[in-house]
């Protein structure tokens, strides 16, 4: 419960930030948050497959995917 707490005021700070910054600016932390968000998310989904080594090859390749979408998906102007 702690850690969805401070997750949550970090993103309300992150998201505070974007009041005062030139449209370029917005778009960089948009594509950084695009970036690590679909790390995080991908990360998630491959650590629910497998066991062991397995387990821990899905996490890294779903955080590497998750990335690549984010990052793909954010940046794009």
């Amino acid at each position: 419960m702690k850690s969805a707490i401070v997750l949550f005021a970090a993103g309300a700070m992150i998201l505070g930030a974007c009041a005062n910054q030139t449209p370029e600016q917005k778009h960089e932390v948009g594509c950084m948050t695009g970036t690590l968000t679909g790390a995080v998310i991908g990360g998630l989904a491959g650590s629910l497959i497998g066991g062991g080594v397995g387990r821990t090859l899905a996490t890294s390749a779903g955080a590497g995917l998750g990335t690549a979408v984010g990052a793909n998906l954010a940046c794009a102007k």
